[in-house]
């Protein structure tokens, strides 16, 4: 029950990740704020200041990622156990920004509609690498012009990843309770009393969960907690 959990949680905060990735990709300034995004029934807190962005995982209580695309580098950390994890980004897994020389990106038009009393330009997008020209992107932004062009609401087509059982389709955010210019740096930062771990599962308390399926099979059962 704990490796399906864990595997749809991954799934959706993949999902959100890409998502919000594509947002700074292909949405107009501004690129400082805080907000909620709802995505696939999950409301998550998160913050974008520049090529930094934070969200909090509602699905695993006290569970962050911050993705830094200049360091090239994603940190997932714990606010109960105060414990943080630290993992390269690769090139071939992010989205392409419109700043990338090699990106080609069309953005177009197609009408104007109002999301949750704010009036929006909805446009049609379609970018790509000139390197990868098969591995196309398209989405669908919704701008609120009383917010700066903000992209309030975004549908992109999320290709398929191995990585990840049940990406590709379809999926639709909603960002709520915008505050614009709301993000400040020391929500991209680890605090100085965490502690470096060497995997994901470690932060998420979960670091004798192997062991503890290997005593089971054995016929063993796990040492009590004192």
């Amino acid at each position: 029950m704990i490796t399906i959990r864990m595997k749809y949680l991954a799934t959706i905060f993949f999902l959100a990740i890409f998502c919000l990735t594509s947002l700074s990709a292909l949405a107009a300034p501004p690129d400082n704020f805080t907000a909620t995004m709802v995505t696939t029934g999950m409301a998550m807190p998160m913050a974008k200041m520049g090529n930094k962005t934070r969200i909090e995982n509602p699905g695993m209580k006290g569970i962050v990622t911050i993705s830094l695309v200049d360091a090239k580098k994603t940190i997932s950390m714990s606010t109960i156990n105060k414990t943080y994890y630290e993992q390269a980004m690769q090139d071939k897994e992010r989205v392409p920004a419109t700043h990338d020389p090699d990106v080609v990106f069309d953005k177009k038009k197609i009408g104007s509609e109002t999301i949750d009393g704010h009036p929006c330009i909805k446009y049609d997008t379609v970018f790509y690498r000139k390197s990868k020209p098969d591995e196309k992107y398209k989405a669908t932004i919704w701008e609120a012009q009383d917010l700066k062009g903000f992209g309030i609401q975004t549908e992109v087509a999320i290709p398929k990843n191995p990585k990840y059982p049940g990406s590709g389709g379809k999926m639709v955010s909603k960002f709520k309770d915008i505050k614009l210019g709301g993000a400040t740096a020391s929500m991209f930062e680890v605090p100085k009393d965490y502690k470096k771990v060497n995997s994901m599962q470690e932060v998420m308390g979960m670091a004798n969960v192997g062991d503890m399926m290997k005593q089971m099979k054995k016929g063993k059962r796990p040492p009590k907690e004192e």
